[in-house]
């Protein structure tokens, strides 16, 4: 028999419990219908309240787990919205739409994200420029134009940007200043090809003409008074002419960009009739001190000289001053051009006495 209180063992014929001081009354159990369906009540209430727990516990786990995805799901919600790719791909969609403040906004957090993004900085560029700040346009890509120095996309933009500012100069220098030889192919189409010019510099025995080789699309400008030629200059359009005398040809090329090329230089000494005798110095006369002979060559010429006769091919040519010597002398001098005419003989005549 157990006690009706704690249910421990009694041993046979105690009158108190051992262990809670319970009295116990020895009476032998009969198990009556109330009994029974006592019994049966009270295990049934014990199983559902079990299966309650258990059921309880199973919606604890379940509502963990759901929260615990949840969060996660946030988590990836937060990375993937605040991603470099999703910032950009926004900036893009407003700036197409014509919303440049909201795509300013989208793509300083993209540059914020991944600083170092060249289409993002050109995106930031084609922005500012469209809200009308074409000069911070500029600085933006000039700025961080080291970091991509390997990007054509990157300085085609910008030589989008100073053709709109009309700085066709900074284009040529920018190219030609690019690291890498495959950006400078690529953009080898924006440069101007030097001009081709038919005569070289020299000196010639009859008139010349002189052409400057055509090519689509670009136009070419000259002078021929010693001055660098500009857009204003005339415009070739024919073979120039060169005449007697000396002519300086200054030629420069100018591409569709508005890109201008090297500017080529040729000097032309054109010789057509019999030169002038020489002009010799010092003049005439008496001397008591060291002094020097000199003669005037023009281009184009030589000069020969001798003293106390007259001077041939053979003789001396004239390349420096000539030291008068002491004594009585005459100094004979004369010029030969390209086309073999000689000048009449000049003289001086010189008496020098220490």
């Amino acid at each position: 028999m157990r006690c009706p209180r704690c249910r421990a063992q009694l041993k046979p014929g105690s009158i108190y419990c051992h262990k809670c001081l319970q009295e116990i009354h020895w009476v032998p159990e009969y198990n009556t219908v109330e009994t029974l369906m006592e019994k049966e009540l009270r295990r049934k209430m014990q199983k559902d309240q079990e299966k309650s727990i258990s059921h309880l516990k199973k919606y604890k786990l379940r509502g963990l787990i759901a929260l615990a995805m949840t969060a996660v799901f946030i988590c990836i919600f937060l990375c993937v919205n605040n991603s470099y790719l999703v910032q950009y791909s926004l900036a893009r969609r407003a700036y197409e739409h014509g919303q440049y403040s909201r795509a300013l906004e989208y793509v300083d957090k993209a540059l914020i994200i991944s600083p170092d993004k060249g289409k993002a900085v050109i995106l930031l560029s084609q922005i500012l420029n469209e809200q009308g700040d074409l000069l911070g346009a500029i600085k933006v890509l000039e700025g961080s134009l080291r970091d991509h120095k390997d990007s054509s996309e990157y300085y085609r933009q910008l030589i989008t940007l100073y053709e709109e500012a009309g700085k066709q100069d900074k284009i040529k220098r920018l190219i030609l200043g690019a690291d890498f030889s495959g950006v400078r192919e690529d953009l080898a189409d924006y440069l101007c090809p030097d001009p081709q010019i038919s005569l070289n510099t020299g000196v010639y025995d009859e008139e010349q003409r002189v052409s400057v080789e055509k090519k689509e699309g670009i136009r070419y400008y000259y002078t021929l008074d010693g001055s660098q030629p500009t857009k204003d200059s005339p415009l070739y359009q024919q073979p120039i002419f060169v005449g007697g005398g000396v002519t300086e040809l200054y030629v420069m090329g100018e591409n569709s960009y508005g890109i201008t090329s090297d500017v080529l230089y040729r000097k032309y000494t054109v010789i057509l009739e019999v030169p002038e005798a020489p002009e010799i110095l010092p003049e005439s006369g008496s001397y008591d001190r060291d002094a020097n002979i000199t003669v005037e060559v023009p281009d184009g010429f030589k000069a020969y000289y001798a003293f106390d006769e007259y001077p041939t091919e053979d003789s001396t040519e004239y390349t420096a001053p000539v030291k008068m010597p002491t004594g009585e002398h005459t100094f004979y001098a004369v010029l030969v051009g390209v086309n073999d005419k000689v000048s009449d003989v000049a003289s001086q005549s010189y008496y020098l006495y220490y």
